[in-house]
Formats: structure tokens, sequence, C-alpha cells
């Protein structure tokens, strides 16, 4: 078996060249993922509409990146002129006796090759950067064929175990054989018997009825009349990055004194007498101190990625929170005409998560409090709902401080 050289490189007598007419492509991805706020999704468009296409290989026949492939490429060290080793495994699909399939490991080995880069350093740690700071991990909202957005999956708690409670549906028949209408519900994710964990809470939460009551809380919350100049207070407010700044300009430091190092080693050991009776273990000195420079130098880059991605996140988590507020202020007009997936993110983003009585309530509600992500609220509250149940509002991150 032949093996294929990356896309963007052609492989002659065993080593890596650039192919300028497919690296016309991966340039054009860092940049555009580098120096503009759209993602994967957005260069795949951005890529076909101005006519830039795969070249034809013979392992692919595709002539369009999507954007799953423009992720591997962005995250590929070898258009930054490096090799990466053990970056995918074989595993045994379950089930199959013969099947295999590459998966993608998060720790690798990587090295400098001997390779020309496509992309500089500067734009491919500005583009890790961006992935690390955008990095997500989904939750399941949704399960099996059930399509509909479950609100609150994952947010409620369980009132006896208080583990996270899911969204389901239940469907039942009638003698006749038909279906009763499908009944939304939330239910403790261990009241079946999972990984040896039984919860004796088996009640149903109907959906649509703490759905409800949570915007209700949200409703009253933003009527206030204080709310909208409050809101307008924390939208105005600056967010403080200048310890991970420090943190990032040590790093910048560090990283050029090591380079530095690194090139006066280099040149140490491109002046060695090879005539000297004790080249080898001067040679050998310094390639060992070299080698630790190296290492150095990986753990600096890495890290420096690390504070820049923070910092982005910092920076990104203050304008979602912007925006969120803005959400806010007419949320009561807005929220009536977002759609689930809508209202699921803004949910997502403001509640860190609701709690629930273990018996309904005798006006029939199961709300019993809800903890807020964002300030939204200056100090703890109850505030009643329309049948009088009082329902505990708390601001997490007042809590902390």
């Amino acid at each position: 078996m032949v093996a294929l050289a990356p896309y963007g490189y052609k492989l002659e007598d065993g080593k890596l060249f650039i192919n300028e007419e497919e690296a016309v492509a991966i340039r054009t991805i860092f940049d555009q993922y580098v120096n503009t706020t759209i993602g994967a999704n957005g260069i795949s468009k951005y890529l076909e509409n101005h006519g830039i296409r795969k070249i034809p290989r013979q392992n692919g026949k595709n002539p369009l990146f999507d954007a799953g492939l423009i992720r591997k490429i962005l995250k590929n060290p070898v258009y930054n002129g490096k090799i990466a080793f053990g970056r995918r495994t074989l595993e045994k699909v379950h089930g199959t006796r013969n099947e295999y399939k590459q998966v993608e490991q998060d720790e690798y080995l990587i090295s400098e090759g001997i390779h020309e880069a496509i992309v500089s350093d500067e734009v491919w740690q500005a583009a890790q950067v961006k992935l690390k700071s955008q990095a997500k991990k989904y939750e399941r909202v949704n399960k099996g064929k059930d399509t509909r957005t479950h609100l609150l999956s994952g947010i409620v708690k369980c009132p006896i175990c208080g583990v996270v409670m899911f969204g389901n549906k239940c469907i039942k028949k009638k003698k006749d054989g038909t279906k009763y209408k499908d009944f939304y519900y939330y239910g403790c994710k261990h009241r079946q018997m999972i990984r040896g964990h039984k919860c004796t809470f088996s009640k149903q939460i109907r959906e649509e009825l703490l759905d409800d009551a949570v915007a209700e809380v949200i409703v009253k919350i933003v009527s206030n009349p204080k709310f909208a100049s409050m809101m307008q207070e924390k939208i105005n407010m600056k967010v403080d990055t200048s310890e991970i700044e420090k943190e990032i300009d040590n790093y910048q430091k560090e990283l050029r004194k090591s380079h530095s190092t690194k090139f006066k080693l280099i040149e140490e050991i491109d002046n060695l007498d090879v005539e000297d009776k004790h080249y080898k273990r001067r040679k050998q000195d310094l390639d060992d101190r070299l080698y630790r420079m190296y290492d150095k130098i990986d753990e600096l880059e890495s890290s420096l990625i690390d504070a820049k991605a923070k910092k982005q996140t910092i920076e990104a988590e203050k304008l979602t929170g912007d925006n969120i507020y803005k959400v806010l202020i007419y949320f009561d007009k807005l929220y009536k005409v977002m759609n689930d997936v809508e209202r699921r993110q803004l949910i997502s983003a403001l509640i860190s998560e609701i709690q629930v009585y273990e018996e309904k309530q005798s006006n029939g509600q199961w709300l019993k409090s809800i903890t807020f992500k964002l300030p939204i609220i200056e100090e703890n509250l109850n505030i009643g709902l329309d049948n009088d149940e009082q329902v505990e509002c708390v601001s997490l991150l007042e809590k902390r401080s």
C-alpha cells in the first residue's frame, strides 16, 4: 500500500514537498479561520462560493471541502512543518469481528519535520488558540429517535439522587391500536439501573408545565423596574484580563529566550572541531541540551496557546453575557417568537441548575428553585408564580463571591 501525502503536499523520494496548486486551499482555510469570525461550516461555504475545490486524488471523489475535513486540516501539525505520531489509532468496531475504525487521540507526540511549512508559526498558533477557545462538549439534549428539543434536559436535577434529569417521550396506544398524544416529560437518568445505580424517584414531570414555570419566573425577574438599568450597567462593565495578559507576556518572553538559546546551541554544534579529541562527547552534550531546549519550547508554545485561548474565552463569555443581557431586557417579547432550539440555547447560557420537589405541590407545580449562571439578580430572592407557589432564585456567581 502506497502512502499518500497530506492534501497540500506531494511525496517525492519519501519526502514531503509543497504542492502549490493544492496549498492555495490550505492557506485560504487557515487565513479565513484566523482572520474572520467564521467557523468550519462558514469556510466550507466560502471555498465553494469562490470556486476553490479539492483537486481529485485517488483516495477521494468529493470535490468539496466539508466542515469535517476543514477541522482536520486546522488541527494537523503537518501544515506547520511538524510531524505527529499517534494522532490516530485503529479501534475495533463494537459488535463486529474484523471491522476497525480510525479514532483521533487527544494526546500524541509532535516533532519537527524536515518538510517546509505551508502556514507560519503565528498563523498556526492563532488557529489552535481559536480551536481551543471554541471547543465545547455538547450535552445530550435529545434521545434516540426523539427529535424534540427538550428545553431543560440536563439542567433539571433529581430531588432524590441529585443527578441530571433528561427529557423523554412516552408513546402509548389505545386498545384499538391508535396512539394517544405523545407525552413529553423529564425523568431521572437513574430511574432504571445504570452502571450499578438506581434511583427511587420514578415521577414523570410534564415538560410543558416545568418549562412554562421557569419562563414565568424569568419574566417576573425582568419585569422589575430596576432590571433594565442593572442590565445596562453590566453590559457597560469592562472585563479584567490583566492577569492572563501578564501570563501571556511571560510565556512570550520565555519563548524568545529559549529560541535564542536554541540558535546559540545550533551555532556551537556547527562550530565544533571534528579533530578535537573530545568532539564526540562535546557534541553529545550539546545535542542533549538542544533536545531539552526543544522540549521546553514545545511546552512553552502549548502553554501560550492555552493562555491565549483562555483570554479569548473570557472575552467571548463577556460578549455572550452582553448579548444575553440585551435579550433579557426584552425577554417577554422575544421568548414568545423564539423557536425551541433558540430557547434551549438561551436557557443553557442563563441557568446553571433547576431543583424540583419530590412530590407535586398542591397547586400543581414542581419547580422549587433556579440557580442562574449570570448575575441577573442582585441578591437571592423568592418569586411567586401565578398560583402563589414560591420559587427561590439564586445567582451562582454571587454565591461564589
